[in-house]
């Protein structure tokens, strides 16, 4: 296990995936409601999902730690938009799989991204 935590940050790439869940569930629901959800929209995502993994580097600053959580933060905002413009979109949503399946993968890959992103910086930040 050691090895392992020589080569990457485990709760960085953790993140990374978490980022990587949201930018796939941006490209769903774009594929199901083009008009919700926009292409800056999978922009963001697709750049988190980059510093996500960029950040996997064991020996990365706190800065980008930082960074990260706040990607985050936005990331979430960012969802949560997207889903009230995807239930503009359909009136007759009378459930919560009504507005698809790719939002709330957004959600819970950002919501994964964040929290791994926070934990990244309290571990890094200096006692």
């Amino acid at each position: 296990m050691d090895d392992i935590r020589n080569r990457i940050n485990l709760v960085a790439a953790i993140a990374a995936i978490g980022a990587g869940i949201a930018f796939i569930g941006t490209i769903m629901s774009w594929a199901e409601f083009p008009k919700a959800v926009g292409f800056l929209d999978m922009v963001i995502f697709g750049m988190m999902t980059f510093v996500g993994i960029m950040n996997a580097r064991p020996n990365s600053p706190v800065r980008n730690a930082i960074w990260n959580s706040f990607l985050g933060i936005l990331g979430i905002v960012v969802a949560s938009l997207n889903y009230l413009h995807i239930a503009e979109r359909i009136p007759e949503a009378s459930a919560f799989m009504d507005v698809g399946l790719g939002i709330w993968l957004t959600f819970a890959g950002i919501v994964i991204f964040t929290i791994f992103s926070i934990s990244d910086w309290m571990s890094k930040r200096k006692p």
